[in-house]
């Protein structure tokens, strides 16, 4: 009797398990219609979603549906058990800035994040914004806050939306995608979404993607590969204009995802390392920190001394820090731990990866992999370039465009059936170290690389929409850059002193001529003048003239070429080196020595004579 009972029992446990199995599948694959099914998560709040998505996997520990269930990111009426009522509502793609108060940071979960994020240049775009109007002649100066999802139909704003719309957070994500050389856009889940090894963007895959702090370099890639190539120069390629066939079977080309060919020509130290855009810039540089900025060089706040310093570090204690870095640093779970943490020289925002050992020594924490980066502060600078930047000297170098002639197409056809597009037609891609240009900071003289920015003709006569400015335009602007091609050795002397491209004039001849006891220096340039300004195509500067208060240089007020006094005293030390380049020795006295003193005691066989 015993037996029969127990197998009873047996018999209708199993039945109740094949039925339970069997409602479970069908709740799981179809909840049309389903009367029941309510899931309750670790808040104690009830959600029906759950019932039907029960297999689904790969969820980031802090993303979890039985944490956070689905509603908080997918929104959706949580009562219903009917399919379509259910989904009525619904967000498939969460994070987008459209929708991101109601995901995101909707029940307290990101909001001050968000925040931050909507001003942050990487939503505003203002310096894009600004440079461009002011380059197309619609605004006079680029000194103003501005906002690309707030631009309108002008020939300036027409053209950002043809060529540079798509590279801002605000840009809509619309389909599901694993992140690519192409991305665009798509707010939070530009940076956060990461899909698991093997597992392609289907909605029906059960692996749903991960939503974590893994900023890996292709999350950068989409956008900072154009304009000035940060992305492209940080791994060592440049732009080129060859063609996928011309390259096809040939080593040291890469040919990117639109097309592009890229040739190689070294990669930044940093990279070769193993370091990550996200090691050195982090979340109140890329997020943003609350501020509005209107242009890059005020958002960006680390500099190559905060690291690389031979005094002692700027440092902040744990108990010092604010709300944002102790979630930053509670979040990553770093392996080393420390209390001390290095800050920026500039508005001192700690670097939350670093970390210093019982022995005092400093390192960088790589923000994935956590391995330990040491720090090193062997830079010894010299008495004669007090004045010039880290990556002046430390700059590989910088990608040239040698120019280009912009110009409105109204026959172009777009996707949205209207027509009329801006078409950008190359001049050429080149590559060489930075060009030397002369700011100031707190009222001292600095040396700081520039690029070419603009060389180019801008022709808005076929443009039918509201022009301001000038049909026709000629622009020789220089940008200032950081070029993220850093290398450990200094640029050489030669390489500045006795370089034509270095010191603004284009690449070409430059020749110190002697003859008896006169002495003078030539210039050949390389390429043709524009008959717009009378200067060669890669130019900056007129060889040995001064600066026209009536040019604009660039973009920046104060941001120019070397002046006149400036051109003689970079060429009377390279006469020197001209004629001493086998000496190492007198070269370095140049380095350590007053070079006045110097001149004083040169003998009558020395043939500078400006």
């Amino acid at each position: 009797m015993i037996f029969d009972f127990l197998t009873l029992a047996f018999y209708l446990k199993r039945l109740f398990s094949y039925y339970l199995i069997l409602v479970l599948a069908f709740l799981s694959f179809s909840c049309k219609n389903s009367s029941s099914g309510y899931y309750t998560l670790a808040n104690g709040k009830q959600e029906s979603c759950v019932a039907c998505h029960q297999q689904n996997e790969g969820f980031s520990p802090y993303h979890k549906p039985e944490m956070i269930g689905c509603s908080a990111c997918h929104l959706g009426q949580i009562t219903e058990t009917d399919k379509d009522l259910a989904h009525k509502g619904m967000v498939l793609i969460p994070g987008n800035l459209v929708n991101a108060e109601q995901t995101c940071a909707s029940a307290n979960c990101h909001v001050e994040e968000l925040e931050r994020v909507n001003k942050s240049l990487m939503s505003t775009n203002s310096g894009i914004v600004s440079i461009d109007r002011w380059a197309f002649g619609e605004v006079s100066h680029t000194d103003t806050l501005f906002h690309i999802e707030h631009i309108g139909i002008s020939a300036a704003d027409r053209h950002l939306r043809n060529l540079c719309f798509t590279c801002h957070l605000g840009y809509e994500k619309k389909h599901y995608a694993v992140t690519s050389e192409r991305s665009r856009g798509g707010g939070c889940l530009a940076c956060h979404l990461n899909y698991q090894e093997g597992h392609q963007p289907d909605i029906h895959d059960k692996f749903h993607p991960e939503l974590n702090l893994k900023i890996g370099n292709d999350k950068c890639f989409g956008c900072h590969s154009r304009s000035n190539r940060i992305s492209t120069n940080y791994e060592g390629w440049y732009e080129t204009l060859y063609s996928q066939e011309e390259v096809q079977d040939s080593t040291g080309f890469r040919i990117l995802e639109d097309g592009r060919v890229f040739a190689y020509a070294g990669d930044d130290v940093h990279h070769s390392a193993g370091m990550l855009c996200i090691d050195c810039h982090g979340s109140k540089e890329v997020m943003g920190d609350g501020h509005n900025y209107k242009h890059e060089s005020e958002a960006v706040k680390i500099q190559c001394s905060d690291c690389h310093t031979t005094n002692d570090y700027n440092t902040i204690g744990f108990a010092q820090l604010d709300a944002i870095d102790v979630k930053d640093y509670s979040l990553q779970k770093y392996e080393h731990r420390t209390t001390q943490f290095i800050i920026t020289e500039k508005d001192s925002i700690p670097l939350m990866n670093s970390y210093f050992d019982e022995e005092g020594k400093a390192f960088i924490i790589s923000k994935i992999d956590q391995t330990l980066h040491p720090l090193s502060a062997t830079c010894k600078q010299d008495k004669q370039h007090q004045n010039l930047s880290c990556n002046m000297c430390h700059t590989a170098w910088a990608p040239s465009c040698l120019g280009c002639h912009t110009a409105y197409d109204k026959n172009i056809q777009l996707n949205n059936g209207k027509y009329g597009k801006w078409v950008e037609s190359l001049g050429g891609f080149s590559y060489a170290p930075p060009v030397m240009a002369v700011t100031h900071e707190e009222g001292k003289k600095k040396i700081i690389p520039a690029l070419p920015g603009m060389i180019m003709s801008l022709d808005k006569s076929e443009f039918s929409g509201p022009k301001k400015g000038k049909n026709h335009d000629f622009l020789r602007l220089f940008a200032p850059v950081d070029a993220h091609t850093t290398q450990k050795e200094a640029r050489s002397c030669t390489s500045c002193h006795l370089n034509s491209y270095a010191m603004g004039f284009g690449e070409g001849n430059l020749t110190y001529v002697v003859t008896g006891d006169k002495a003078f220096w030539q210039f050949e340039a390389a390429y043709e003048n524009y008959q717009q300004d009378n200067l060669p195509q890669d130019a900056w500067q007129g060889f040995m003239e001064d600066i026209d208060p009536q040019r604009k240089y660039a973009a920046r007020k104060d941001f120019l070429p070397l002046n006149l006094a400036s051109q003689k005293k970079v060429l009377r030390v390279g006469a020197c080196i001209y004629c001493h380049k086998n000496d190492a020795t007198f070269n370095n006295r140049l380095l350590e020595e007053d070079f006045k003193k110097m001149l004083e005691k040169r003998t009558k066989a020395c043939v500078i004579n400006f």
